[in-house]
């Protein structure tokens, strides 16, 4: 028998009561290794856990202030789940975008759904699009349609119906009947048509305006360039008594700053017009003053 498995003086063990006594303390140094072994993995595991719930709580919180119109407050709590939802990251830049878009801010609003469509999972080409992505792309056609409403607004009509049309392109697949996107989608699509029906209605009766205003300004009457210079005015301009223009019905040929030409040196038909114009006008307001017993200025736009 070995020296080393005698019991210690005044102590009687058996050979097996020492060997398992042996085995035992060589299972506890086991334990205490795998213990240490094991404690970052279960940090990792705790940190997970914490992180997944405090995502849960913080989208509950969201959702909360979100129901009772508090936007601010739910868009605050919604950008504090990009760090903690890692599982589902869009929901994060989802759900940030629809508070921020309940409250009108419509750009920032597209912003954030923008990013949300870059992260939700999208479906193989060729195939119908999930519902998750129907529901980023559904809100981020009102975003859209939002923009497309202030423009029409501001009358800026052109604009408008750009943002209709990238808002109904936005829904594709998903607002037709059958598509994941649900009602809302189908009635949004079919709002937006609507709305860029009338803002194209609306561009082009401001385009035909604009026009009509070119137009008129091309075609002003040449009452100053085609009677003889800036001295001689036509009696449109309320002159009636004017020392520097005479009309040619006064019988005044040779005026030293106003002289019309005779009928036979006239070439242009445009100038026998217009002098035949004032000649009459120039009748007609002296037979009034003649009937009034004198004349107020006035006269009458060409």
């Amino acid at each position: 028998m070995s020296v080393d498995l005698l019991p210690p003086p005044g102590e009687f063990r058996t050979t097996q009561e020492i060997r398992d006594a042996k085995l035992a303390e060589k299972l506890a140094r086991r334990r205490k290794l795998m213990l240490l072994w094991s404690a970052p993995v279960v940090l990792v595991v705790f940190l997970a856990a914490a992180k997944l719930l405090s995502a849960v709580l913080l989208n509950l919180a969201g959702t909360s202030a979100y129901e009772k119109q508090n936007y601010v407050t739910a868009t605050d709590r919604f950008a504090s789940l990009a760090f903690f939802n890692v599982v589902e990251p869009w929901k994060a830049p989802f759900n940030e975008g629809t508070a921020v878009y309940a409250t009108g801010d419509f750009f920032t609003a597209k912003e954030h759904l923008d990013v949300a469509l870059g992260l939700v999972p999208t479906a193989p080409e060729g195939e119908p699009r999930g519902e998750e992505e129907c529901m980023v792309r559904t809100n981020y056609s009102l975003s859209l349609e939002g923009l497309g409403d202030e423009a029409m607004i501001a009358s800026d009509f052109a604009m408008a119906t750009d943002y209709y049309e990238q808002a109904q392109t936005m829904l594709a697949d998903c607002g037709e009947s059958g598509g994941n996107g649900g009602e809302q989608a189908e009635q949004a699509e079919e709002r937006q048509q609507q709305s860029q029906e009338e803002s194209q209605q609306q561009q082009e009766q401001q385009e035909q305006q604009q026009g009509d205003g070119e137009g008129e300004e091309e075609n002003e009457s040449p009452s100053e360039d085609e009677s003889g210079g800036e001295e001689s005015q036509s009696p449109s301009e309320g002159e009636s008594g004017g020392e520097e223009s005479q009309s040619p019905s006064e019988g005044e040929s040779g005026g030293e700053q106003s002289q019309s030409p005779s009928p036979g040196e006239s070439t242009d038909p445009r100038q026998d017009e217009l002098e035949e114009r004032n000649q009459e006008a120039q009748e007609s307001r002296e037979a009034e003053e003649q009937q009034s017993g004198g004349g107020d200025g006035s006269g009458q736009n060409w």
